[in-house]
């Protein structure tokens, strides 16, 4: 409909709600037909080929449906009724006195009446569809993509067709979480007094340890179950020097080094490290050599150290001199 302040302007109805539209260069808004167009201001005006009566009505902005076209509606515009479409497919539909457009699916849904605003709950003949509570009705309205209406607790939450099929099950302690048996990639958390499935990311998987469930790798939570005392110590595994295990919650937890690391104790009682596979394996070779023993040469010529004590000091050079064919 034209704007009646500003003839340069008119209104669009988008998504049940009016916008100001502004006519091109040189245009203004006349209504033909019923229709707000820009047109040049000094064209003729066309004659208007509606055999509607003009109905009087009395405030103005006020609307309600059209009962011979659910896709149009009618607005008082300057004291009269003037007929509009609504966007699209949708239809124009009264609750409570009020008009709006709507989709088909929500106009067609009982009208039953809700009293706690912006209240919500499953539609129980639709699973994909959760209700509003507006202006004293439920509304209609659809999860998006593959997701479905599951109501937890007071509320109605759009969630995957898994979780949504999962048994419903009480839960007492807020923010719990556990692993479910037979689906090792998937766990549950303690969400408005129920049970609610989620799933590990990156193709981790579920592992319970202590009291609350996490996602690890998966030789992580195939490894068998090792209790360990010294918070966040850490150790390597000797069936594979790639992987070391870190005491968590009161368990070793395995985890991987670096790739072309690998897990090494330095010292007895320290902490594992990874450090880079050349270098380990340089230091293992290095730790099994010995510095070189200097040679020293045994005298033995069959004489026992008492004689040879007794033995002056040129008989002991000569024995010598003998021994290693030396000159005195």
């Amino acid at each position: 409909m034209c704007n009646s302040s500003s003839k340069a302007s008119y209104f669009q109805c988008v998504k049940s709600a009016w916008q100001q539209m502004t006519c091109t260069a040189g245009t203004e808004c006349r209504t033909v037909n019923n229709k707000a167009v820009c047109a040049d201001p000094n064209a003729p005006v066309e004659s208007s080929t509606s055999t509607e009566t003009k109905v009087a009505c009395d405030t103005n902005n006020s609307t309600m449906c059209d009962a011979s076209d659910k896709s149009a509606f009618y607005m008082c515009t300057d004291k009269f009724w003037t007929k509009m479409q609504c966007d699209g497919a949708n239809v124009c539909m009264a609750r409570d006195g009020k008009t709006a457009c709507v989709d088909q699916a929500t106009a067609d849904a009982p009208v039953l009446p809700c009293t706690v605003a912006n209240a919500t709950q499953c539609a129980p003949d639709n699973q994909k569809i959760f209700q509003i509570c507006i202006d004293d009705y439920w509304t209609n309205s659809t999860c998006a993509d593959d997701n479905y209406c599951l109501l937890r607790g007071d509320s109605a939450v759009c969630v995957d067709k898994a979780t949504a099929n999962a048994p419903v099950l009480p839960c007492t302690t807020a923010k719990a979480t556990r692993c479910i048996d037979g689906a090792p990639q998937k766990y549950q958390f303690c969400y408005d007094g129920y049970w609610s499935n989620s799933t590990c990311t990156n193709n981790n998987y579920c592992l319970f340890r202590g009291e609350s469930a996490l996602c690890v790798d998966k030789a992580t939570a195939e490894a068998p179950v090792q209790p360990c005392t010294k918070a966040n110590a850490t150790r390597c595994v000797d069936e594979d020097e790639l992987v070391y295990q870190l005491c968590y919650d009161g368990y070793w937890s395995n985890s991987t080094c670096d790739t072309g690391n690998v897990c090494r104790m330095p010292d007895t009682g320290k902490n594992a490290v990874c450090m880079d596979k050349d270098e380990a394996y340089l230091s293992i070779t290095m730790s099994t050599l010995h510095e070189p023993t200097p040679f020293r040469g045994t005298i033995s010529m069959g004489v026992s150290v008492r004689d040879a004590l007794s033995w002056g000091p040129s008989v002991v050079l000569g024995a010598l001199a003998i021994a290693f064919g030396v000159g005195i």
